[in-house]
């Protein structure tokens, strides 16, 4: 006797609706739009982002304890998981890989740095290797505590050159314009510390 199929809860079905919706509008794109990309990972962003607060909220503060902003490093990496893998699979590869550099990103936000905002970027490149665009990560955070204080989102630039990509996005945000790459800054910092001892002496 053949038995029933077993029935699937309405979660299960929207979370495999959701799945074979994005792997779609990763293939459904022609090749030089990175807009419907960047849209694409905005929308897997926004679907799970506080989920991934609520769920690892316990590793996430832990991290924030142990070494600081780094957190938001670990966060990133469990927000962009899905984007990467389903990017993978239908054959794009980012460079560098998503979220972006670190040492190139620029940061800026208000003056009790309750609200950062770091934007961060990875050139994409379709199948056959060829350049589409580059990924925007932009990412709000908190210098007082763990806190993503609005959504992380993504959006696309058709540039892929280092220099062309930082000059439009100066276009788009005073801020980013005004701001450091965060190596240059590093290094600035380390060389202001260097000068204390020498300061307190005299």
């Amino acid at each position: 006797m053949k038995q029933p199929a077993p029935k699937q809860d309405a979660q299960s079905k929207d979370t495999q609706s959701r799945d074979a919706q994005g792997q779609s509008a990763l293939v459904s794109p022609p090749p030089a739009d990175i807009h419907s990309l960047a849209a694409w990972a905005d929308a897997d962003l926004e679907a799970h982002w506080q989920t991934i607060l609520t769920k690892s909220s316990a590793t996430l503060d832990t991290a924030y304890a142990k070494a600081g902003d780094r957190a938001y490093g670990t966060y990133q990496q469990l927000l962009f998981r899905t984007t990467k893998r389903a990017l993978r699979e239908a054959g794009f590869s980012a460079y560098p890989p998503l979220p972006g550099d670190f040492s190139r990103s620029r940061e800026w936000g208000n003056a009790d740095e309750t609200h950062q905002e770091r934007w961060m970027w990875s050139v994409l490149a379709g199948p056959d290797g060829t350049l589409l665009g580059t990924l925007v990560h932009v990412v709000p955070h908190d210098h007082t505590q763990f806190r993503i204080p609005e959504r992380p989102s993504v959006f696309g630039l058709t540039q892929t050159e280092p220099s062309a990509i930082e000059a439009a996005l100066s276009e788009l945000s005073a801020h980013f314009a005004a701001a450091q790459p965060f190596d240059e800054w590093y290094a600035g910092y380390l060389a202001e510390q260097e000068k204390l001892p020498t300061m307190k002496n005299n």
